[in-house]
């Protein structure tokens, strides 16, 4: 269904601010993500410890040392923050402004073992506005993910999660005032098996999620059913790399999905279960440094069930660049380009979307994040697109092991070409939060 991706699986993980709170962007689906509805399938890992990225950087002073519990370490977390939006509702006129109270407590276990691993996270996303009652949320994730080392060469991974989300104006699978209220429960799975041997890597996976969207509520009092945006997804997929060198890899990946739809959207479509394959390659590399990334192109296809919706067809590519001009600066490109269904006007449409972000540590405990993204989604079969954009500007400052601040502005527009690709969307939101951690 997807084109391979690396967007929202990057940066890595850093020990002294990976934890850090914010109350305007989620890393799952959340209200302000700018990313797609259906998460990617697999991608290279081409992180091989020749460079570190500022977000990666290990500060001993400000890591938080959890709690052992037996073979366990535990790092509890609360972050509270304010957010103003100057656009509740992502309406194109007129516009209602307010503030929420956020609360995102969140905790994970993972264990200390010399072999193998274990571990269980925990979230909640909890807002509150003063006068739009309507927009409160309550959101929540479970995951648990486990490696058993089979051997020297073989590896195996599974992972379970679970939860309620809230959707984005940016992802567009609807229309931004209609996203913006809709929320959906999914469930997932993921097997993985990886062996490394020599110069050579192969994975293969196999993922199974659900969605079950909720009924949309609008201020006007509208109710609108949501049933046919329900789905199960089962998806296999594949991916072998050959190394040139330590700091050179070539791959080539591919999947295999099955997407079944409920119910149709009226009585005058047809249900929109179908199928699709998608074809990757390209090169991974790692130069000490210099920069790291991955550059790919394919090509993806979606057969549908029902004679009435025509093979989709298009070309897909990922990309993205990590260049490290200085120690203390990272600056990264992020592309892609894939295929997604839409709930709009039953449409499928090609997403396309470049961000660029620079990482700068001013101090040892002070960065600052400045990031810019253009989002295209093309439908296919008809005349009309959207284009999406955003910039934002984040301050984060950890005072403490236990204690950090951030500061979070975004400037986002979305705009069809169409009336019938929905509404127009402008705002403004800034963010405020604390957070203590273990």
């Amino acid at each position: 269904m997807l084109a391979l991706s690396l967007l929202g699986s990057l940066p890595f993980a850093n020990p002294a601010f990976a934890q850090s709170g914010s109350v305007i962007n989620t890393p799952l689906v959340g209200p302000n993500s700018f990313t797609t509805l259906v998460s990617p399938v697999l991608s290279p890992d081409f992180n091989r410890d020749h460079n570190v990225a500022v977000l990666e950087e290990w500060h001993p002073d400000y890591q938080a040392p959890g709690a052992q519990i037996g073979s366990f370490v535990l790092h509890p977390q609360m972050t509270v923050g304010t957010l103003f939006d100057s656009n509740v509702y992502a309406t194109q006129s007129n516009k209602d402004r307010d503030v929420a109270l956020v609360l995102q407590p969140s905790a994970s276990l993972m264990s200390d073992w010399s072999r193998h691993s274990l571990q269980l996270q925990a979230s909640s996303d909890v807002r509150r506005y003063a006068t739009q009652l309507r927009r409160n949320l309550n959101s929540w994730d479970v995951l648990a993910t486990g490696r058993a080392d089979l051997g020297s060469h073989l590896v195996l991974q599974v992972e379970g999660r679970s939860g309620r989300y809230f959707e984005s104006p940016y992802g567009n699978d609807l229309s931004p005032d209609a996203q913006v209220l809709s929320n959906f429960s999914r469930s997932s799975g993921l097997l993985k098996v990886i062996y490394t041997g020599g110069q050579i890597r192969l994975s293969a996976a196999y993922d199974h999620s659900s969605y079950d969207f909720a009924t949309l509520h609008f201020p006007n009092g509208l109710v609108v059913e949501q049933v046919y945006r329900n789905r199960i997804i089962d998806r296999f997929s594949g991916q072998s790399e050959v190394a040139l060198s330590p700091s050179v890899a070539l791959y080539l990946a591919g999947s295999f999905d099955r997407t079944d739809y409920s119910k149709a959207q009226n009585i005058n479509t047809p249900v929109r279960t179908s199928s699709g394959q998608s074809v990757l390659g390209g090169v991974s590399f790692d130069l000490a440094g210099v920069m790291r990334g991955i550059i790919g192109v394919g090509y993806s296809n979606r057969n549908y069930a029902a004679s009435a919706y025509p093979v989709v067809g298009a070309f897909s590519a990922q990309a993205r660049v990590d260049l490290f001009p200085y120690q203390t600066t990272t600056v990264s490109f992020i592309a892609q380009r894939l295929v997604q269904d839409s709930g709009l006007n039953s449409l499928a449409y090609v997403d396309t979307r470049v961000s660029a972000e620079v990482d700068q540590s001013l101090r040892e405990n002070i960065i600052l994040i400045v990031s810019a993204a253009v989002a295209r989604q093309q439908y296919l079969g008809v005349d009309g697109m959207r284009l999406s954009r955003q910039l934002q500007s984040t301050l984060r400052y950890q005072a403490t092991r236990w204690l950090g601040f951030q500061a979070e502005v975004s400037y986002r527009y979305s705009e069809p070409s169409t009336a019938s690709q929905g509404t127009t969307y402008e705002g403004l939101l800034f963010g405020l939060s604390v957070t203590a951690r273990r």
